[in-house]
């Protein structure tokens, strides 16, 4: 029988020194020996206040982390009230969290989902810092302390507005280059040439799209919902038109791991984003 593969480090199995902030852990020192913010604050060459503010960061995740791992040690869903914090791309967000959202509520009724959406390229920072429980994205970056497993590759297609002169048939780049662009650009991604209309967020690309001539390339999975309720009309995108190749992740602390409550709900989305 094939093995399931088990979840990976973001961006790496071993740990990443540099993703760590060691000064930290030399404030603790400091202060360990000296028995004073003050006398630490000499120790290190620090101000009073730059050294309160470093211990504060140290005391901050050792919370996050004891939060983690007293939170996860015992959990049953049919009687949790916990608080989930999911974070994830808004194109995510509005194909895969309903289903979410009704399969934990059905067994976990009392339990309350905070549901936000995030910049991917600040999911692991928002992790490592305890803001999320959970994240779905497609971008990460290196860290010791997160974990990560692919969900599904993300294919795009091409959008227009119902109606759209670029809808009647197949298109080619010539075509296409006679209508403006629309183009969604998170932080750390880049712009396409011939952009003009560049958005942060994928639930403003249709309302643009019905607007004007533009176009744009959407996650297919979004693309198609916008589909079925007639917001857009959807094409191949063209051969010779440059597009991401990405993966949808699922990202968690690794101090969650193990942990009976993360682990039920990252089951709930394995399930429900391959099957939907």
């Amino acid at each position: 029988m094939a093995q399931r593969p088990s979840p990976k480090r973001a961006q790496g199995t071993g740990p990443n020194l540099a993703s760590m902030d060691l000064n930290l852990l030399v404030a603790f020192e400091a202060l360990w020996v000296e028995r004073s913010v003050t006398g630490a604050g000499r120790r290190l060459g620090l101000s009073q206040p730059a050294t309160s503010g470093a211990l504060a960061r140290l005391l901050t995740k050792a919370l996050v982390d004891l939060r983690n791992v007293v939170a996860g040690s015992s959990f049953e869903p049919a009687t949790t009230t916990r608080t989930f914090r999911i974070g994830a791309v808004d194109a995510a967000m509005a194909v895969f969290m309903p289903k979410i959202a009704n399969q934990a509520l059905k067994e976990a009724p009392r339990a309350q989902l905070q549901i936000v959406a995030i910049n991917p390229a600040r999911a692991v920072e928002m992790l490592d810092r305890g803001a999320l429980d959970l994240a779905l994205s497609v971008v990460t970056s290196s860290s010791a302390t997160v974990r990560s497993r692919s969900l599904f590759r993300v294919e795009f297609v091409l959008a227009v507005r119902p109606g759209h002169p670029l809808a009647a048939g197949q298109v080619d780049l010539t075509a296409l280059h006679r209508f403006p662009r629309a183009h969604v650009a998170f932080e750390g991604m880049p712009v396409p040439p011939r952009c003009q209309v560049l958005l942060d967020s994928f639930l403003a690309v249709p309302p643009v799209l019905r607007e004007t001539d533009a176009w744009a390339l959407l996650p297919k999975p979004y693309a198609e919902e916008l589909r079925a309720e007639r917001s857009v009309a959807t094409l191949p995108v063209p051969a010779g038109l440059a597009h991401p190749s990405m993966q949808m992740l699922l990202l968690w602390p690794d101090a969650q791991d193990a942990a009976p409550a993360s682990r039920w709900l990252r089951g709930i989305i394995v399930n429900l984003t391959r099957s939907g």
